[in-house]
Parts: C-alpha cells; structure tokens; sequence
C-alpha cells in the first residue's frame, strides 16, 4: 500500500484519538452469569460435545483439537415454540461496520459487526446466529451502549445447523488485520461471500470473557495495555515497509533506535499480533537480512511453555533440522495477509 493510499486511514486513526473517551462497556446480553462466582454453566451455551468449556474462547472444541474464536452465550428468554428472544445490545458507542442479514452465506449465520474506540485502539465487536436485525438497523449508523441491535437465535449455513435448544450469541472482540483483505481474498477464494473486510478470516481477537470480567474487576482497566500484556507465544520478522497493521495500530509499534530494517512482530498463539519492535540493521545479523530480503517472514523468538498451553492453532513448527523454528503454513498465511499491500 503507498503512502498516499495510506494517508486516509493515518487521518482516521488521529481522529479516533482525538474523540477517545474512557471505557464505557456492558454485556452483550442481559445473562450476567458471566460475572458471578461460579456463574461459568449458566453463561456459557456448551456445544454438542456437553462440555461447559467448548462455549468458551480458545482450544476448547474437539477435545482441545479445535479453536473457537469467541464465546457463546446461553439464551435466558424463549416464546411459547421454544425460540430465543433475548435482545442483543451494543456493548459500547460506536458504528455499525456490517451487517449479514443471509444466515446461508456464513457459518456464522445473520451477523453485526460495530467499529469502536476503545482507548484510542480501533476494535471490533461481532455478534453472530442472530434471529433478526434490529429494524432500521443499517451501515456506519452509530449506535450507543446497550442499545438493542438484534435479537439471540440460532443461524447458520452448515447442514447440521445449530439446534434451538442451543440457541445463543456468539461474541467476539476483534482486530482487522488488513484493510485490503476485499482485494487479498477473493485471490484465494474466488467465491468468497461478498462480505468485504468483514470476513471471520480477517478478523482476530481476544478473549472476550476475560476482557469483560477485567473491565468488571476494574473500570479503569486501558484496553491498549492489556492488549500488550496479551501471551506472546512468537515474534517474527518481516522486512520494513508501510505495512497495514501499523497504521491501524500505532499503538503497538515501539521506538525505534535507528532506522528500521526490519520489523519484530509478537503474536499470541492464536495469531494476535500484540507488540512490534523496529530493528536496525545493527540489531539483525547479515544472514537474517538477506532471509528478509527476500521477502520472508522469519521466526526470531519462540516461548515454548506459551506454545505447550494451545496447540490447535499452530502458527509456528520446528524445522526439519530439529534445530530451530519456522512458521507453519498456517502461519506464513497469517503474515501474507497481515502484510499484504496491493
């Protein structure tokens, strides 16, 4: 992406600065199960698997084998034909990014995407297997916290489908990872769904669960900070250059000491990136600068223990050698997208 290219979206993010306020957040739902002692078996939906666990972020499907990008909240409120009526509410002020109102083109069924600030970090939040749209719901309409933007259901696109007594929300916090993703995908895909930027592949997140019972322990909680403290399993490096994820998270780039040739990026096991670290040529060594001069991406530093707590999502692998670490084909997708420019 040019600089010129880039400049809107520089602009965007000084005026997302410049309007940030404190925190202000509520639950997506009227269960606060959530925020009780031993409240985990009335907030969380379980999947077919029965287990309360497989309702909650990470690898928690298949046995551990399966990640679940979000949480899934169990309905309170039902009609007289057993269907779920709980209203879903925006979590915080912000806009309405997207909206999906055809259940069949996503297993996430009829689903809303809304763009906030959250201590000046632009964020996502995403509701999923939604029954309905609030009427009159539409995109860039800015929306306020507990405000009614859908009703709980059970849509999706898979043939099984999700049964009406596992009727719930799904509930993501999320990152855009690339800002070009409706040129990068349909390269990839060409049916893709018309969805845009607002795919689920180009969207990565955090637990929403422990971000919401952090912001319950403590309002004054900055989303910027715990976000950097976030478990970093990896760091990579890709080669200097105007890369997306910078501009939409300038947050996250430190000071450099010189200029860059290079870029440091850390990532959760799951594929979030957290911190970046500009590095000079004199921090790098000859060989890892004609690697990235070749326009790979290289695995710098590994944290085993973190890479041992999930292994359903591996980004990194050894190599063949035995002898050091390489990204998995899953990862260097991750990093094509995250530093795509057209």
């Amino acid at each position: 992406m040019s600089w010129p290219r880039l400049f809107p979206l520089i602009i965007s993010t000084f005026i997302l600065a410049a309007t940030a306020r404190a925190l202000d957040i509520c639950l997506p739902t009227s269960n606060d199960a959530l925020l009780r002692p031993g409240g985990d078996a009335d907030y969380f939906q379980p999947t077919v698997e029965g287990t309360v666990e497989s309702g909650m972020f990470g690898c928690v499907r298949s046995k551990g084998r399966r990640f679940h990008e979000g949480i899934d909240i169990k309905c309170l409120q039902r009609n007289r034909r057993g269907e779920p009526t709980d209203p879903v509410h925006a979590v915080a002020d912000g806009k309405v990014a997207f909206i999906n109102t055809k259940p069949g083109l996503s297993n996430y069924g009829r689903y809303i995407v809304l763009q906030h600030n959250w201590d000046n970090v632009s964020v996502c939040t995403l509701y999923a297997h939604l029954s309905e749209v609030a009427a009159g719901l539409v995109v860039d309409q800015p929306v306020k916290k507990g405000q009614i933007i859908a009703t709980m259901g059970h849509s999706t696109n898979t043939r099984e489908g999700i049964a009406r007594d596992r009727a719930h929300l799904h509930f993501e916090i999320n990152f855009l990872l690339n800002p070009d993703f409706h040129i990068w995908y349909p390269k990839h895909d060409p049916q893709a769904p018309p969805f845009g930027n607002f795919n689920g592949k180009n969207l990565i997140g955090l637990d929403p669960a422990a971000f919401l019972r952090a912001y319950a322990d403590n309002r004054k909680v900055n989303f910027a900070e715990y976000v950097s403290k976030q478990p970093i399993a990896f760091t990579a490096l890709v080669g200097a250059r105007p890369l997306p994820w910078l501009t939409l998270h300038p947050e996250q780039v430190q000071p450099a000491s010189g200029i860059p040739v290079a870029y440091e990026i850390a990532m959760t096991t799951w594929g979030l990136p957290v911190m970046v670290w500009p590095r000079t040529a004199q921090e790098l060594g000859g060989p890892q600068r004609r690697l990235l001069q070749r326009g790979r991406p290289l695995v710098q530093r590994v944290n085993e223990a973190e890479l041992a707590q999930a292994t359903c999502h591996e980004l990194v692998k050894r190599n063949s050698r035995g002898n050091g670490w390489m990204l998995s084909e899953s990862g260097r997708e991750c990093f094509e997208l995250l530093t795509y420019t057209p």
